[in-house]
């Protein structure tokens, strides 16, 4: 018997949906279809038994809830905190970012003005929404009802947005939950539980890492035609752990903890067709995996893993201060480690100074005879790098003694930022003011070859599979061979001062001197994206490995990106001053800011996980070898700092209900 769902929806809602969810082994008898319920006439003479007496009470709201104020239509950026009710739609327009304190509660209540069945209550996103809790803190998405039951509130819709950030959020008792169509962002260290469906994702591109999906009357989480990389996540007590309706090749499913999904852990549509997500390293992945035709190896691929640490987590991280040495001068550079625990730092009248990695003793101060403001090349127990009396130098750190080259023309760009040396096959490579890209011997500094490019060299080489790569200020790249043969020369159509990164999967990242974010493969561009200031020293960085490739760049106004290998913006994170220099160490990004600001974020989310504070601008990357080393950084106050760097993860299992 087929009746119509606008009836028996509110039956379901009222009488206690998790009922059904807890106790549907035994009700075969029940599917849901879009549109309708299969029953039983026997649950139906009860749920409309039930109809009537919920009928006569209405929704009862919770007691405790203070409300602040929201706009219905929200059109300019706004940031929000405490108790917001929400009846009917709250919209965020494009070009609006809702930015939530962390500690809010959106509250929504069951309201059905068209009497179809279905709670429309929601919050619309179509700007940008960064809702980033604290785990003592989370942001929560629930329901207004005293007695919160799935479908209260229909859904957190994110519709042709991008840069979305959902992090320490938990979002309960709705019908579609996180609904997200023609969208990118990041989703981690969640919890969405109790809902009908927990995630819908519609032609988008998410990182869906770290969260727990659980008790979720339907689908834990569903998608179609979206590249989402779902990993470290634990998946349990759903009626489908994961639905993947069509068209999921480009997703990753990684990492996973499976349990108590009573339906599937993993399916896919009636009509799946093509290749499946690349899956490996889940657990418990067994119950009812559906497997498409010709594909049973499926299970076989993400099976046999150890215990993961999945769901949300807390990485708790600490920075205690080992010491601080003035050195006299501007530090532009990076710090460079040395062997036997010392770290050699460059600056603007001191020359090279040596101190030790340990304690901050400065062991040996070695003037060369100008300002120094490039992060120098190790190289044995030598350090090589330009000064800006226009000569190149070889400082020998156990001698204190210095060889240098000739000097090589002026131009008109001295007195100005300097490229650092690479090493290629044996031979230091430089850039130089007036354009010339020189290689030398690094012992002798005897040149070995040299040729003119069209613009000043401001921006360090990097080395690619035995080429060098290389951009002028005059904004033309070039490729270069090991024997100075230019293989390549392709203008970029503005200046550039930043070196270009190397995305692995054969692209080339590179940002302007206006702020565009541009990508190549070969000579053709990929895509290109403004940022919101213009473009400083700070390269970009490459993440990940193919096909889970992904950049990440800054600006002169303080803003951090990372977008995925198509373009689609994943998070921004504001620092609130131009950054100079961003780098990477294991899993941290580090920035360094005009205002004196080292900043550690978690690449993955774009949360600023530690800040450190200097009295000058901060031009150069940390130097740390991991492990208990100290982190060492040093700012334009002219002092080099250390400090021990420690972290923990630990499990979050949020609030109780």
């Amino acid at each position: 018997m087929v009746m119509d769902y606008t009836c028996v929806s509110v039956c379901v809602r009222r009488a206690g949906v998790r009922t059904f969810a807890r106790t549907h082994k035994r009700l075969t008898h029940l599917r849901f279809h879009p549109g309708s319920w299969i029953l039983d006439s026997g649950f139906l003479m009860a749920a409309i038994f039930l109809l009537l007496l919920s009928s006569c009470t209405g929704p009862q709201h919770r007691p405790d809830i203070q409300v602040n104020s929201i706009p219905a239509e929200i059109r300019q950026d706004l940031t929000v905190s405490g108790d917001i009710r929400i009846r009917g739609e709250v919209k965020v327009f494009q070009g609006a970012v809702l930015t939530v304190e962390p500690g809010t509660r959106f509250l929504f209540e069951p309201y059905d003005p068209d009497g179809d069945g279905v709670n429309d209550s929601r919050l619309v996103i179509e700007g940008r929404l960064v809702a980033r809790g604290e785990p003592d803190a989370p942001i929560f998405f629930s329901s207004a009802a005293e007695n919160p039951e799935p479908g209260d509130w229909l859904e957190l819709r994110i519709d042709r947005s991008e840069g979305t950030v959902l992090e320490y959020c938990v979002l309960e008792h709705s019908r579609y939950g996180l609904h997200v169509h023609f969208s990118s962002g990041v989703v981690a260290n969640s919890i969405f539980r109790d809902n009908i469906d927990g995630t819908r994702f519609g032609t988008s591109r998410f990182l869906f890492v770290n969260n727990a999906v659980a008790a979720n009357v339907g689908k834990g989480i569903n998608l179609r035609d979206s590249r989402i990389i779902i990993a470290g996540n634990s998946i349990i007590g759903n009626r489908h752990g994961i639905f993947i309706f069509e068209q999921g090749s480009e997703s990753w499913i990684t990492g996973n903890v499976f349990s108590d999904n009573t339906s599937a852990d993993i399916r896919f549509g009636d009509f799946y067709e093509g290749d499946t997500p690349h899956m490996a390293s889940n657990e418990g992945q067994e119950r009812g995996v559906v497997v498409i035709p010709d594909r049973d190896d499926l299970a076989a691929l993400a099976s046999g893993s150890p215990r993961l640490m999945a769901g949300p987590t807390v990485t708790v991280w600490e920075a205690h201060s080992l010491w601080e040495r003035e050195i006299g001068s501007f530090v532009d550079g990076g710090p460079v480690l040395l062997p036997g625990k010392r770290v050699a730092v460059a600056s603007w009248k001191e020359g090279i100074t040596v101190l030790g990695a340990q304690e901050g003793n400065i062991l040996s101060r070695t003037p060369v005879g100008d300002v120094v403001d490039a992060t120098p090349l190790s190289h044995g127990s030598a350090l090589l790098f330009p000064a800006w009396d226009r000569t190149f130098v070889r400082l020998d750190v156990e001698r204190e003694t210095v060889l240098k080259t000739g000097k090589w023309p002026a131009s008109l760009a001295d007195d100005h930022r300097q490229a650092s040396p690479v090493l290629l096959e044996g031979k230091v490579v430089q850039g130089l003011w007036n354009g010339e890209l020189r290689a030398m011997d690094p012992w002798t500094l005897e040149p070995e070859w040299s040729v003119l490019l069209d613009g000043p060299i401001r921006a360090t080489p990097i080395v690619e599979a035995g080429n060098i790569q290389v951009i002028t200020e005059s904004g033309t790249y070039y490729l270069v061979t090991n024997k100075g043969v230019i293989l390549v020369k392709m203008p970029l159509g503005e200046p550039v001062w930043s070196s270009p990164a190397s995305l692995m999967d054969g692209q080339l990242a590179v940002v302007t001197k206006t702020g565009i974010l541009k990508l190549f493969r070969g000579r053709e561009k990929s895509w290109s994206r403004k940022l919101g200031g213009p473009g400083t020293y700070a390269s970009p960085i490459a993440l990940g490995q193919p096909p889970l490739v992904s950049a990440a760049a800054a600006d002169g106004n303080g803003s951090l990106y990372l977008f995925d290998s198509d373009g689609a913006l994943l998070w921004r994170t504001e620092l609130g001053s131009a950054v100079h220099t961003l780098s990477r160490t294991e899993q941290t990004l580090w920035a360094g800011t005009e205002d004196g600001i080292l900043a550690a974020l978690d690449p993955m989310t774009g949360r600023v996980r530690l800040r450190v504070e200097a009295a000058g601008a901060v031009h150069g990357r940390p130097a740390w070898s991991g492990g208990w080393d100290p982190v060492i950084w040093a700012a334009r106050d002219g002092i080099v700092r250390a400090f021990e760097l420690t972290r923990r993860r630990e499990p979050w299992e949020g609030p109780a209900q």
